[in-house]
């Protein structure tokens, strides 16, 4: 009997299974293709399954497989595909960049810095992984080691815009406003129009108060002309713009600010007959954002008296009668509502010894030195107002 023979045919027989098994996977494969590109994507993620079933160690079948369950949103589907693909070959860069994006999505990141190294393990002169590394953790809230992975970007790209810019968006979060600055410029020589870089260094700029600076950048934005430079320059402006008093809500203020100089007697007919008599009075502001409740109502941030001209008007037409009282005005308290942004602020008028007091209720100013919500003190061009400019000043 000749076995030599025997396991010869066998063998040849086992091989020739095999090709075909190996051809129809390739075929299944190409199908697949075919589909992912027609976007039919459950009838690619069909064949594909085939495929692997028929070619356990076809990386490619894995990695079109979890392509096509990535467009069917089925993110872990797609994950187990990658690594089984990885397993077979690990020294694949694209697809552990791939699974690292995966995992990000799950807002699992720590199996995305895992797989970002090992992008960059597997090669080791691209800069992508570095990059994508030092985004994700930026976005964790992590500078410090983001400056790493942005640093070790640009040793590998050093002319690639992005690289100095993820740099400088770790440097502002530590507060290196002015490394910031020069690596954002550095960002705009290499990478012409980069509106992003542009609204970073408005920003650091902004954080400096170099108001200058911030509107270079607004109007440098602008001439870009698309949606999402204007939308950039927009936030740039919100920046830059103050806290003002719009106006006084007369309804809810005891003073008759109309009334222009008057005697005391005539705000009170009963009270203010009286010699030496006090009575409170209040006015209710109207300021256009949010502002710090702790500084609305420090009654120090309040100054209350005479105007001295210009967009206020001259007190009292610069008589300055030896019957006023605006000179004695000092804050008892002061209220805010966050809801509607209103400051009430409560003061006392004092009559004078032989009830003869005075007052000009049209230009007795109101000035606020306090600041928003976010710290950002006043407009000076809005920060006072009385009744006879009848708006802020």
């Amino acid at each position: 009997m000749d076995l030599t023979g025997s396991v010869t045919k066998m063998f040849s027989a086992l091989n020739s299974v095999q090709d075909v098994r190996f051809g129809v996977a390739n075929s299944l494969i190409s199908t697949g293709v075919s589909l992912l590109e027609k976007k039919k994507y459950k009838e690619a993620a069909g064949a594909l399954r085939q495929a692997t079933a028929l070619a356990p160690d076809n990386v490619d079948a894995y990695n079109m497989l979890a392509q096509a369950y990535q467009k069917m949103g089925k993110k872990e589907d797609a994950v187990k595909a990658y690594v089984i693909s990885l397993k077979l070959n690990d020294g694949q860069s694209a697809v552990h960049m791939n699974l690292s994006n995966l995992y990000i999505d799950q807002k699992k990141y720590a199996e995305a810095q895992k797989s970002l190294k090992a992008a960059s393990k597997a090669d080791p002169a691209d800069p992508v992984p570095h990059y994508t590394l030092g985004l994700l953790l930026q976005q964790m809230e992590k500078p410090k080691e983001a400056e790493a992975a942005f640093r070790q970007t640009i040793r590998l790209a050093p002319r690639d815009g992005n690289a100095y810019y993820g740099l400088a968006t770790s440097l502002r979060s530590q507060g290196r406003t002015d490394e910031a600055i020069q690596n954002l410029q550095k960002a705009m020589q290499f990478k012409r129009g980069f509106d992003a870089a542009m609204v970073e260094l408005g920003r650091a700029f902004a954080d400096q108060r170099n108001e200058p600076k911030v509107e270079e950048q607004i109007n440098a934005l602008k001439a870009l002309g698309t949606a999402q430079a204007d939308s950039f320059a927009v936030e740039l402006q919100e920046l830059l713009r103050k806290p003002k008093i719009t106006g006084v809500v007369t309804e809810k203020s005891s003073l008759n600010a109309a009334m222009g100089s008057t005697p005391l007697v005539a705000l009170d007919p009963v009270l203010f007959t009286q010699p030496g008599t006090m009575k409170e009075f209040s006015m209710t502001f109207q300021f256009d954002t949010s502002m710090d409740g702790d500084s609305v109502t420090n009654i120090m941030n309040w100054k209350v008296g005479r105007s001295s001209g210009g967009a206020g008007g001259l007190y009292d037409n610069g008589l300055y009668k030896p019957t006023d009282r605006a000179s004695f005005i000092l804050p008892s308290k002061v209220t805010y509502n966050p809801v509607n942004q209103q400051a009430t602020v409560y003061f006392p008028l004092y009559q004078n010894e032989d009830a003869t007091g005075t007052i000009d209720t049209k230009r007795l100013t109101f000035k606020f030195m306090g600041v928003d919500q976010n710290g950002k003190a006043m407009d000076t061009g809005a920060d006072e107002y009385n009744a006879w400019a009848q708006k802020a000043f």
